[in-house]
């Protein structure tokens, strides 16, 4: 069921995208993007070579699960309250942890690795959705964020890892997980600027999926859903290709070249550039930076 915000319980906040909004089923959308994800692992070949240099779908499938009773959640989890809360995880050793320790785990063993992270978020929204504690700042590989945005923000990564499998095995992945992710995308995005205090209003516009962010500049930000024509700052294209680009999985520069990808409002995008910079754990950032500077030469010209 879903639970309203009450907007009397968030002391001193004004907007915090998705986890605030009365318009979006967060919990709703979060577990079933973790149900389709699990689904589709379950017909998968997890010896499987993928495009991830070294790593075969049961690497990618392994990371996601909790392993006993740890997982990238209850690592973010734990810093709650703490000064750690300012120190950016570092995903990779905690990946390469798990891989190393559970490399050899069985299909079952792994599905029920990762049932046991989606029934954890479950626990996680049962427990704070329509609270302030939802809004306490936790930890990520992208530094602090609300814990909400953080738990919406694995919608994300379900997405970009399903194109992963997918493109492995020839499958097909679920176009409400790939929506999903793209709101996400945007939620996550909106969530950074604010923090860096950037004020701007960004539209990522996949077909079926169109979501508006915008920053206020002072710290908080409004995720929206597009209806009809998205105008202002935005970058267009499938929610396939949206998402790849901005995981590193497909060239961004490329896609625009191909008209994968359109762009307008270039100059709207660019005041994002300071999120690349100050983030080192931004999915894809690198290839993101160098996008961002020959987008802009392209542009300018």
């Amino acid at each position: 069921m879903r639970r309203a915000v009450d907007h009397g319980m968030l002391d001193g906040v004004t907007t915090t995208g998705l986890a605030t909004s009365d318009d979006y089923d967060l919990p709703g959308a979060v577990l079933a993007s973790w149900d389709a994800f699990i689904g589709l692992v379950e017909h998968a070949d997890l010896s499987a070579r993928t495009r991830l240099d070294g790593w075969t779908v049961r690497d990618v499938v392994l990371h996601l699960g909790t392993w006993d009773g740890e997982s990238a959640l209850s690592a973010a989890l734990a810093t709650r309250g703490t000064d750690a809360v300012r120190t950016p995880l570092d995903p990779d050793a905690t990946n390469a942890g798990m891989i190393q320790s559970h490399g050899d785990a069985s299909g079952d063993e792994i599905l029920a690795a990762l049932g046991a992270s989606r029934d954890a978020v479950a626990d996680v929204l049962s427990s704070v959705a329509g609270s302030a504690e939802g809004l306490e700042p936790v930890a990520s590989q992208l530094g602090p964020v609300p814990l909400l945005t953080l738990v919406h923000a694995g919608c994300y990564e379900l997405a970009v890892h399903a194109l992963d499998v997918a493109d492995a095995l020839t499958l097909e992945v679920d176009p409400q997980l790939l929506a999903s992710g793209v709101a996400a995308l945007a939620d996550t995005t909106g969530c950074l600027a604010a923090r860096e205090g950037i004020e701007t209003t960004v539209v990522i516009d996949a077909k079926d999926a169109s979501w508006a962010f915008a920053a206020d500049g002072n710290g908080g930000w409004t995720t929206t859903a597009v209806v009809g024509k998205a105008h202002g700052p935005r970058v267009s294209g499938s929610a396939e290709d949206l998402l790849e680009a901005s995981a590193g999985r497909a060239d961004p520069v490329r896609l625009v070249t191909l008209r994968h990808l359109k762009i307008k409002h270039l100059g709207g995008l660019l005041a994002l550039t300071p999120i690349i910079d100050q983030v080192p754990g931004l999915p894809g950032g690198r290839g993101l930076k160098v996008a961002a500077k020959t987008l802009g030469g392209l542009f300018n010209h």
